[in-house]
């Protein structure tokens, strides 16, 4: 019997959830009818809204751009072929003022190479020339020497028919430097060698002077002996001796002769 009442009271329990479930569901529905019903009216309302601003706005600016690319598609069509043709035109100018300056280049190029010929061929004849003056040089030393050598000679072979100098004087023997020029004694003080006995009369150190100005090795000699080599290279000889030397004699005046037509500079 307790089971039975505890079986009506858990029946109860659940109608009455039902019953109120079923009243708040009602109470839900009534309240949200007239937001639904508001709803839908102005869902309704914002159709034709919705579809004339996509209407106007897409419609509308794509008619806009459209109007607006149509004059550009025209003018880029009709200037088009203007457009290729300017470009044509400058890349006929670029490709002829590029052949210009290739050409151009290669003149450069062959002036570059004509004027490396040029300066070859012009250091081969500074060669051959600076050989030649080395040839002259030599040859106009050589010819120096010879001169000298000349000058030395003839006065000594015409101081030899001179005797003691005393009634013919001696002639100055210049002294000979080492690059082949002469000098004459007298450049350095000295007196010249006119006859014996200017020669016996020098002093040691004058002495010293002319033996060492013509190139005469003394060191060690006596007085005598340095003055017997001085008068020797001078060319001066006992007058006994001076009628033997008369060819001699001769020969030197003609080679004075010589000198003078062709050295005149020698008997300034």
């Amino acid at each position: 019997m307790s089971e039975g009442r505890s079986q009506d009271a858990g029946g109860n329990t659940r109608n009455r959830e039902a019953v109120f479930q079923e009243i708040v569901t009602t109470a839900v529905a009534t309240a949200l009818e007239p937001v639904t019903s508001s709803l839908g009216n102005l869902q309704e309302q914002l159709g034709p809204v919705t579809a004339h601003l996509q209407e106007n706005t897409v419609d509308m600016h794509g008619r806009m751009v459209e109007d607006h690319l149509k004059p550009l598609q025209a003018t880029l069509t009709k200037i088009q072929p203007e457009i290729l043709k300017e470009m044509d035109h400058r890349l006929a100018q670029l490709d002829s003022s590029l052949g210009t300056l290739q050409n151009q280049v290669g003149a450069e190029n062959q002036h570059l190479k004509e004027f490396g010929q040029s300066v070859q061929a012009t250091y081969e004849v500074a060669t051959v020339t600076c050989k030649q003056v080395g040839y002259i040089t030599d040859d106009q030393n050589i010819t120096n020497k010879h001169v000298t050598d000349l000058v030395v000679n003839s006065r000594q072979m015409y101081n030899s028919g001179c005797g003691s100098g005393f009634t013919r004087p001696f002639k100055a023997i210049p002294f000979i430097r080492t690059d082949g020029s002469i000098q004459p004694p007298s450049d350095l003080g000295l007196p010249p060698l006119l006859n014996r006995g200017v020669i016996d009369n020098l002093t040691d150190h004058q002495l010293d002077q002319y033996l060492d100005g013509y190139g005469i090795e003394h060191n060690g000699l006596s007085r005598e002996r340095s003055l017997f080599k001085l008068r020797e290279y001078i060319g001066c000889t006992p007058a006994e001796r001076s009628d033997s030397h008369a060819t001699a004699l001769f020969f030197m005046l003609a080679m004075a002769c010589l000198l003078y037509l062709y050295f005149p500079q020698l008997f300034a």
